[in-house]
């Protein structure tokens, strides 16, 4: 029994990493020359950045045994706010999104700690009150950034991955190395006796909340950069995204397992499987224009050349040329030796 248990542990540990080798194999044998390019990784980097920022956040709310449906509306609210703010300071409205982040996070943590309401309501409110909020400020529309600045620069390869790098690192030093971390393990592995042995675990799930609305804030801020402009649908089905790397990493959906990397390979596992089947699609498209054009050139010559119409053409032309030749030395009777008649 307990060799079975381990290998099941090693196996949702690890799963996200033989996953990624074996996209990388797959993708990198059907279409090396697209695939495998030191440009095409980074795009993968970067398209997983904004992701990953919002699932380290994910990890910590996950890890206590609760749940964050906010993230994706945090970022709308977000990115819109600085979005707005950064027509009157500039590029400092970018500083702004991890604590407007943080308060609406704030918001979620009260309630969830104090109302005693579980964390899935809470957040899946705030979920729909944040994009109201959105929507009304925007009045339904995208709020354009300055397209030259801090704000936008911020959004250029590779300061998002520097910006993920960074936030991993710290991340995962507070979760192994720290107090705060072994309460969150602690949390999420048996609250009660938590409780019991006089944990804070009031304040921990306030800090966590809180962390968790600032990295999506900061994740809302780092998109909007990207895209040049604050959007009222940006982060429509993100809460879901960050889930599925946070437990694709290893991490427990039950709370008390689970990395830093392991959330971040997660994330790097469905960016690689995105970039990946778009580059297949790509390369069989290309594939079908080749074939197309070959068979387009083929019909050309065809017609330029009327014996690729006919594979007897040439038989019959030395057969009418020997035929000509008999009635022009007025024999026209036909020799067995010449074969069959043309016109027969």
């Amino acid at each position: 029994m307990s060799s079975r248990i381990k290998a099941s542990d090693l196996m949702g540990r690890y799963i996200a990493y033989a996953a990624l080798l074996v996209l990388i194999a797959f993708f990198g044998a059907m279409a090396p020359s697209l695939f495998l390019t030191g440009g095409n990784f980074e795009v993968i980097l970067q398209n997983s950045a904004v992701q990953c920022v919002v699932a380290i956040g994910m990890t910590f709310v996950i890890l206590i045994g609760s749940i964050d449906l906010s993230v994706g509306s945090t970022m709308a609210l977000v990115g819109t706010l600085s979005a707005m703010a950064s027509v009157e300071i500039g590029g400092g409205a970018f500083f702004l999104t991890p604590f407007i982040g943080a308060a609406i996070g704030l918001v979620n943590a009260v309630v969830f700690v104090y109302g005693r309401i579980p964390s899935f309501v809470v957040t899946l409110g705030m979920l729909s009150v944040a994009r109201g909020l959105t929507l009304i400020i925007s009045n339904g529309t995208p709020v354009p950034i300055p397209f030259v600045g801090l704000f936008s620069s911020i959004g250029i390869p590779p300061i998002p991955i520097f910006i993920v790098v960074g936030l991993a690192l710290v991340a995962s030093f507070v979760l192994t190395r720290t107090t705060f971390g072994r309460y969150t393990f602690a949390i999420g592995g048996d609250e009660d006796k938590a409780n019991v042995l006089g944990l804070p675990v009031k304040q921990v799930k306030i800090i966590v909340f809180t962390l968790s609305g600032a990295l999506a804030g900061l994740g809302g801020g780092i998109l909007t950069a990207q895209i040049g402009s604050g959007s009222p649908t940006m982060g429509t089905g993100f809460e879901l995204t960050a889930i599925s790397a946070v437990v694709i990493g290893g991490t427990s959906l039950t709370g008390g397992r689970g990395s830093i990397l392991g959330t971040i390979v997660g994330s790097l596992v469905m960016s690689t499987l995105a970039n990946g089947l778009i580059i297949l699609d790509s390369w069989r498209l290309h594939r079908c224009a080749d074939c197309a054009d070959r068979h387009r050139a083929g019909r050309s010559r065809a017609a330029v050349d009327p014996a690729r119409q006919d594979p007897h053409h040439e038989i019959a032309t030395a057969l009418l040329e020997t035929r000509t030749r008999r009635i022009q030395h007025g024999n026209d009777h036909p020799d067995p030796a010449d074969g069959p008649d043309p016109d027969t």
